[in-house]
């Protein structure tokens, strides 16, 4: 098998665009799966306190500051990582602080104000080049030309702009259905394809919730006497956040904002169709709670091992949390289709604050190099919870076996990867889109209304004139799906 997917994954290297690294910060749609919580990695935590109270002599080593919305499985992966990147390089050492991701722009703003940016930052996309411009980050063009071969290098994963690169990923993710293989074993139904281009269509998706959701008393919707308020196990999750929705849209020819930043979809037919859709699998369906009430509940890969939830959409990197509990009862599908097949390969790159220090700069651009390479820190990779950005970590068989060689990257994992090299994949609306943040605070609360059960249609009553003040076109036009116009 994997000699298979070994020869056709470099034709879909060479043919595709994968835009590159991290799943903007919400909590469970970009790999953060767990608490949330500030934390600091625990070697670098002591080193300080050690340098506070007087009792190192370190002048001659540089110390970094990271700063990263890594949580659950992936978080773990990441203190590995620094700790293999110390160890290598035992003249620098990195403080890594684990931020809450709701409030992760708000605290690196903060940082940012009072002086104290971090030297290297996971940063949403979209924002690379907003700071770029501004002249708050460190142009990583003439490092990366001395370092790496940009004919290697998956070209979407730098994020540049202006002739310039203001990011790079680290790694890229991509997405999938996670399924409890036990729950479809007792509800008698097949597995479904892990073949990207031919997926479950929405129908195939919602029917399989129904029969996967049960009350406490064995009930399905649909079923007299099924008690909504008693649920055992969810057939699935509507998420709230825009990253996997997104994609959804794109099946059905729909986005939330145009690629020109002149006006918004989300309200278009299209988008609405599987806005409705979603909302259905809550108030029609009754087989995905209100997101209102999911964020009171464990989190998504908890309850999946637990048996609580049959099916949810997440990216590969949840699989890093599933390798830390030793859980391998799961099985992956693409996500289902609307018109047609959609997958996104995407990710959020690493910037580099510009420190105005040569020296520390060049030493946040090795670790931001470091954390990319998986021949340096193998451990985001060997876990799944990051994928390489480099076109020869999927081609070179011995390269291959350094991240895939093992438990979690099994056959069925690959063979998802296999097809999905091979299919159209879209591209984040977010990256090159001016002024994304303040837009989508304006879309959310309209969402928001959808969840909560309005008319979908008069849920977006009068959005486009309430968004067009914010709308200031794009940094570059990126043609995320051909159908979204």
């Amino acid at each position: 098998m994997k000699k298979k997917w070994l020869s056709m994954v470099l034709a879909g290297v060479l043919c595709i665009g994968i835009l590159g690294g991290c799943g903007s910060p919400k909590t469970e749609d970009v790999g953060n799966g767990a608490d949330g919580t500030a934390a600091e990695s625990t070697a670098s935590q002591e080193a300080g306190e050690a340098e506070a109270d007087g009792e190192t002599d370190d002048g001659d080593v540089i110390h970094l500051k990271l700063t990263t919305w890594s949580a659950g499985g992936e978080q773990t992966a990441m203190k590995q990582a620094i700790a293999s990147f110390e160890a290598q390089n035992p003249d620098i050492k990195v403080e890594a602080e684990f931020i809450d991701n709701a409030n992760y722009t708000a605290k690196l703003n903060t940082l940012m104000a009072a002086g104290d940016a971090p030297n290297v930052a996971q940063l949403n996309g979209y924002l690379a080049p907003e700071y770029g411009a501004k002249g708050q980050l460190l142009d990583l063009k003439p490092y990366l030309e001395s370092q790496v071969d940009f004919d290697d290098i998956l070209p979407e994963a730098l994020f540049e702009y202006d002739d310039k690169i203001w990011g790079m990923t680290f790694g890229v993710e991509c997405q999938m259905v996670f399924y409890n293989k036990e729950l479809f074993k007792q509800a008698g139904l097949e597995e479904p394809s892990t073949d990207a281009s031919s997926p479950w269509t929405w129908e195939e998706y919602v029917d399989a919730a129904r029969k996967l959701t049960t009350d406490i008393n064995g009930k399905h919707p649909g079923d007299a006497d099924f008690d909504p308020n008693n649920i055992a196990v969810w057939g699935t999750k509507v998420y709230d956040s825009p990253v996997f929705n997104f994609t959804l849209l794109n099946s059905n020819g729909g986005a939330y904002i145009a690629a020109e930043g002149d006006r918004l979809l989300v309200d278009s037919e299209e988008s609405k169709e599987v806005l409705k859709a979603l909302q259905d699998l809550i108030y029609v369906d009754q087989v995905a709670p209100k997101p209102s009430v999911t964020s009171a509940m464990p989190s998504s890969q908890q309850m999946l091992m637990d048996g609580q939830l049959a099916m949810f959409l997440g990216g590969q990197y949840e699989i890093a949390t599933f390798a830390e509990a030793e859980y391998g009862d799961f099985g992956v599908a693409p996500l289902p289709m609307f018109k047609k097949p959609a997958s996104m390969i995407w990710g959020e790159p690493l910037v580099v604050y510009d420190s105005k220090d040569e020296k520390t700069n060049a030493a946040a651009v090795k670790l931001l190099l470091a954390l990319g390479n998986p021949a340096e820190v193998s451990d985001l990779f060997v876990t799944a919870a990051q994928m390489p950005i480099y076109k020869s970590w999927y081609t070179d068989p011995e390269k291959l076996k350094v991240w895939t060689e093992n438990p979690w990257h099994n056959e069925t994992l690959m063979a998802y990867f296999d097809s999905l090299f091979k299919t159209k994949t879209t591209s984040r609306e977010a990256y090159y889109v001016k002024n994304y943040d303040p837009i989508m605070a304006i879309v959310q609360p309209h969402l928001d209304k959808v969840w909560d059960g309005e008319d979908v249609s008069e849920a977006f009553a009068g959005i486009q004139e309430e968004a067009a003040p914010e709308m200031q076109g794009y940094y570059k036009v990126v043609d995320y799906y051909s159908d979204a116009k």
